[in-house]
């Protein structure tokens, strides 16, 4: 019977010593956690900065959702995003975001693509016009 103890005894000390080491890794491992998400949070600040008011963006939050719509006003912790499908203001913890993508429908002045159509109108005008005079040239005889 005093070996039946003895053997759980150890087994128990075994397992204890077990308990309290993994006990010292989570605040570890939390910790490191928590510097993760500061850094993930300013890197999408830094992206946010990168757009213009009413870009229209797609932005994947941590709940596995996603909204979609024109970005508002900036500030240290949060933004404001207006949302494409009711038109409500919806303000959006940097921390709570996942990813942000650029839109393909642009809302409101300034946050279309900028085309540089012209000063391509010109040049081919020009380009039509150089060649409209030496096939003018070649075909006149002198």
């Amino acid at each position: 019977m005093n070996r039946f103890f003895r053997f759980f005894r150890r087994r128990s000390i075994v397992y204890l010593a077990i308990a309290w080491a993994l006990i010292a890794v989570v605040p570890a491992s939390q910790a490191e956690s928590a510097a993760h998400l500061e850094k993930h949070t300013r890197k999408i600040e830094k992206r946010l900065t990168k757009y213009s008011t009413g870009a229209f963006l797609q932005v994947d939050l941590r709940d596995n959702t996603e909204a979609l719509g024109s970005l508002g006003e900036l500030s240290d912790t949060t933004f404001l995003l207006t949302s494409s499908d009711n038109n409500r203001k919806m303000t959006i913890s940097y921390a709570d975001v996942t990813q942000v993508k650029k839109g393909k429908e642009y809302i409101g002045e300034g946050s279309e693509p900028t085309h540089h159509m012209p000063h391509l109108v010109p040049i081919l005008i020009g380009v039509v016009a150089a060649g409209a005079a030496v096939a003018l040239m070649e075909t006149k005889p002198f």
